[in-house]
């Protein structure tokens, strides 16, 4: 008898989505979203591999470098920065000034992935959210198995 799954596909799709909204409120919280473009593109796509799930995050490919920074000492591409700068109302000549700079000094990481982690896993409301499913799946599992010894 195949053994039934300890969260429902829906309760999956639950916890995506209060992933990339607790994650999207994290971002304005950090003051990067400077277009919206970023906070729009986030979205996630539940993945069984064997016997794991795993929900991955999509968004935009720059999430990376708002979530981990970036050493110094390399160069950002100036498209997006030349970007930023109209939407920010700055001359585009900032561009330049603010690649040179981050060349120098970096971008200090926001951690706002492992943030919105602790944020899930700290927040009761979070937790209750899930936990009666899968205590109630654990229970039912337990039985099926003893009735069938």
């Amino acid at each position: 008898m195949a053994e039934e799954s300890l969260i429902s596909q829906q309760k999956l799709k639950e916890f995506g989505a209060d992933y990339i909204k607790i994650l999207a409120l994290l971002l304005l919280q950090s003051g990067k979203n400077a277009s919206g473009s970023l906070i729009r593109s986030l979205n996630y796509k539940i993945v069984g591999e064997a016997e794991q799930i795993n929900i991955e995050i999509l968004s935009n490919n720059y999430l990376q470098w708002v979530d981990k920074g970036r050493r110094r000492g390399t160069y950002p591409p100036i498209k997006p920065l030349i970007n930023w700068t109209k939407i920010k109302g700055l001359p585009i000549g900032a561009a330049y000034g603010t690649q040179k700079n981050i060349f120098k000094f970096g971008i200090k990481p926001t951690n706002v992935i492992q943030r919105t982690i602790r944020a899930i896993e700290t927040s009761n409301e979070e937790q209750k959210k899930y936990e009666d499913e899968v205590v109630n799946n654990i229970i039912n599992n337990i039985n099926l198995k003893y009735k069938n010894k």
